[in-house]
C-alpha cells in the first residue's frame, strides 16, 4: 500500500526560544518510521514580533515552508486554517502550539491508522516538562532558565522517549494513559476529514483561540462516523512559554467557557464517546500512569480508579485518606475541565482569606517552607494546608476541631470553613492553638 503524504501545520507566536526545538522533534532524523520525501511541515507564524525564518532551520533537513499572516489576531484559528489550506498532504496533523516537543513515533504511527482506515481522528496525550503541573511548578521557581536545564540534561535529542523520564501529564491529559482526554495538541485526521469537519471554527477569537482546540476535538470525536483514537506511548511535551490558556487566571479561564456557550448554546463537556488506544510503550511509564482498563466494571460504576482508590484507601492513615480524596477531587475537576467546581475552590479560598481567623503572616511565619515555595497562604491553606493538619492563625486549631467533630473528619470538609458556614451556627467549639483545653472564649 502506497503511504500518503503527511502535512503537519504547527502554528507559533513569539516562540522563538521554543519552536527550534519543537522542529527539531519533526525531523527525519529524530522521527521514525517515516522519511523526508514523505511529509512536510508548515509554520504559520501569527505576528510575532520577531518572526522565524527559513535560514534559521535550514540545518534541520526538513521539507519546511514559513508563513507570516499579514493580519494575525489574537486567536491561532485563522493561522491555523491558512495553513490547512496550504497543505499538500492527504494526511494532515495541526498543532496549535508550537511550544511542543513530540516523541520519536508520532508522525509515523498517526499516519498509518489514518491510511487504515480515513474516519480515524488520531490524538496524543499532552505533558508538562517537570514534576508537576505548570501553574504549580512556576510557583516554586520553575522558569525557562530551569527547563533548558533539565533539557539539556535530558538527553531528548538522541531519545526523545527520555523526555517521558521528566515531565508529567497535563491538566486535559491524565491521570492515567487510559483515560479519554478533553483535546489534543497534535491532532490528525484525513484531508477528506478535515474538509468535511470544515477545519477549526473562526467564531473562536478569543486570545490563545479560547476552547477552540477542545471544541475541534470533541466535534471530530463525535462525528458520527470517526474512529476517536489516542496513541500509546507517543505524547507532546508542553515548553515553558507563558500561554495564555497554560498560565492564564481563572478569571480568563471563564471567560473562554462563556464564549463556548455562546457560540455552540451549552456547557463545555469531553466527547462521551469509545475510545480506540493503539501503540506501545518505549520507555515503562510509572505504576500510576498504567492503570488497567476495564471497561465492564466501568460501565457498572466502578471502574479502575475507583477499584485502586478502594484498595488504596485501605492502607492510608485518615490524614492521607483526606488529602488524597482533595487531590483526587481537584484532578478530577481539572481533567474534566469542571470549572464550576474550580470556581467553588476559588470561593473557598477567599472565604479563607477573608476570615478573621486567618492570620497571613502568621501561617507564613509558622510554616516557613510555604512561604519558600512563594504559595499564596490562604490558597495553600485552602488547597493542602487543612489536610495536613495545619492551622489558619492562632485562634482555630483545625485538627482540634476535625477531631472532635468526626462528621467534619469523615467527609474530608476543611474544618474552618465547616465552622464558618455551618458549625458557628450550630453552637460547635472551637479552640486556639495554644490552648491545651478548651478555654471560656472557645465554648
Amino acid at each position: 500500500m502506497t503511504k500518503p503524504f503527511l502535512s503537519i501545520v504547527v502554528v507559533c507566536y513569539r516562540m522563538n526560544r521554543e519552536l527550534p526545538r519543537t522542529l527539531f522533534s519533526l525531523t527525519p532524523t529524530y522521527q521514525r518510521g517515516i522519511t523526508k520525501e514523505e511529509f512536510e511541515v508548515i509554520v504559520v507564524d501569527n505576528g510575532s514580533p520577531e518572526p522565524p525564518t527559513l535560514d534559521q532551520f535550514a540545518h534541520l533537513d526538513l521539507d519546511l515552508s514559513i508563513h507570516h499572516m499579514e493580519n494575525p489576531t489574537k486567536s491561532p484559528v485563522d493561522a491555523i486554517n491558512f495553513g490547512l489550506n496550504r497543505s499538500c498532504g492527504s494526511v494532515i496533523g495541526v498543532f496549535i502550539d508550537g511550544a511542543r516537543i513530540v516523541s520519536p513515533g508520532l508522525l509515523a504511527m498517526a499516519r498509518d491508522l489514518i491510511v487504515s482506515d480515513d474516519r480515524h481522528v488520531v490524538g496524543s496525550r499532552g505533558r508538562y516538562l517537570g514534576d508537576n503541573w505548570q501553574r504549580h511548578t512556576k510557583l516554586r521557581g520553575y522558569n525557562q532558565e530551569v527547563e533548558d536545564r533539565l533539557l539539556s540534561n535530558s538527553g531528548w535529542t538522541e531519545d526523545g522517549y527520555r523526555l517521558f523520564d521528566c515531565s508529567v501529564f497535563d491538566e486535559s491529559s491524565g491521570p492515567t494513559w487510559f483515560d479519554p482526554v478533553t483535546e489534543s495538541n497534535t491532532l490528525f485526521m484525513s484531508r477528506s476529514f478535515w474538509a468535511e469537519l470544515g477545519g477549526f471554527d473562526r467564531q473562536f477569537t478569543s486570545a490563545g483561540g479560547g476552547l477552540v482546540n477542545l471544541d475541534m476535538w470533541r466535534r471530530a470525536c463525535e462525528h458520527p462516523e470517526s474512529i476517536p483514537t489516542l496513541l500509546l506511548g507517543e505524547a507532546s511535551f508542553h515548553q515553558f512559554h507563558g500561554g495564555v490558556a497554560t498560565n492564564g487566571e481563572l478569571d480568563v479561564i471563564d471567560q473562554f467557557f462563556a464564549e463556548y456557550h455562546r457560540i455552540r448554546g451549552k456547557e463545555f463537556d469531553a466527547p462521551d464517546v469509545p475510545i480506540k488506544f493503539v501503540g506501545t510503550f518505549n520507555r515503562l511509564p510509572p505504576r500510576k500512569e498504567m492503570v488497567p482498563p476495564d471497561y465492564e466494571t466501568t460501565k457498572k460504576g466502578r471502574g479502575p480508579g475507583k477499584r485502586v482508590a478502594s484498595v488504596a484507601a485501605r492502607a492510608l492513615s485518615p490524614s492521607m485518606k483526606r488529602r488524597a480524596v482533595r487531590l483526587i477531587r481537584a484532578t478530577k475537576n481539572i481533567i474534566r475541565l469542571n470549572f464550576g467546581a474550580i470556581r467553588a475552590e476559588r470561593a473557598g479560598i477567599e472565604s479563607v482569606r477573608e476570615s478573621e481567623f486567618f492570620d497571613s503572616a502568621w501561617y507564613l511565619e509558622t510554616y516557613p517552607e510555604v512561604a519558600r515555595a512563594g504559595w499564596d497562604p490562604a490558597e495553600h491553606y485552602f488547597l493542602y494546608g487543612a489536610s495536613e493538619r495545619r492551622n489558619p492563625g492562632p485562634d482555630f486549631n483545625s485538627a482540634w476541631y476535625s477531631d472532635r467533630y468526626s462528621d467534619v473528619d469523615a467527609f474530608g470538609v476543611n474544618p474552618l470553613l465547616h465552622y464558618l458556614h455551618h458549625g458557628r451556627g450550630e453552637g460547635r467549639r472551637i479552640r486556639k492553638v495554644s490552648d491545651t483545653e478548651p478555654g471560656p472564649g472557645n465554648d
